[in-house]
């Protein structure tokens, strides 16, 4: 059966709030840096599901307090634990992932795939988290109709340990709610680029399943 024109999808088009200015540099910059500094050394590939789970996010705000509530912590909790850099200019070996929470389905086999480190809602650990960013997909119809879906996302650290481990659960996720940041060219994430931590252009995707 073919479908009708207001189901056919024309074009899409993502709309990410960028780091427009120094001050949101820096804070990125810093929420990275402490990320980075927090999970170096921590966690354990023999047990990802419970590992650089330890800055545990209030259920009671937005997803974007959650994310500004963990940051929060970690840093005043940092000194405490003499875990201490300057501000990076790289990742240190690491990969930025993006979550898209608006498009997960909860369906669980990137949780299996990656033996837990990404949770039954395609959730990267808490403690990895670093930025929310804002965005919005407009979508157009066939039938000339447009709309608009949430596509804001969090941004995370994956440490170089877990990356096979994170990179399995992206491949079996079949909504592609969870991606390599460096696979987007949004506003927001050629605003990285700009600062010279990701590639100048997006990698390769590679369809789940390959």
């Amino acid at each position: 059966m073919p479908m009708a024109p207001h189901d056919v999808v024309v074009s899409t088009h993502d709309i990410a709030v960028a780091l427009h200015d120094l001050r949101d540099r820096q804070r990125f910059l810093k929420s990275l840096t402490e990320a980075i500094a927090w999970c170096t050394g921590s966690g354990s590939l023999s047990e990802p599901r419970t590992s650089l789970r330890s800055c545990k996010p209030s259920d009671l705000v937005s997803p974007e307090d959650q994310v500004d509530g963990v940051c929060i912590s970690r840093s005043f909790r940092l000194p405490e634990l003499g875990r201490r850099l300057p501000p990076v200019t790289d990742l240190c070996g690491g990969r930025l992932v993006a979550y898209f929470p608006s498009f997960n389905l909860a369906d669980g086999w990137a949780e299996t795939q990656s033996k837990g480190f990404l949770d039954v809602d395609n959730i990267p650990p808490y403690d990895t988290w670093v930025w929310w960013v804002r965005g919005i997909s407009r979508v157009e119809y066939a039938d000339h109709r447009t709309s608009e879906i949430d596509a804001s996302y969090l941004v995370a650290w994956v440490p170089p340990d877990f990356i096979e481990l994170a990179d399995a659960g992206i491949r079996a996720n079949p909504e592609d709610c969870i991606r390599w940041l460096d696979t987007l060219d949004d506003d927001f994430v050629r605003s990285i680029r700009s600062m010279k931590l990701l590639p100048d252009a997006p990698a390769e995707v590679i369809a789940p399943g390959i």
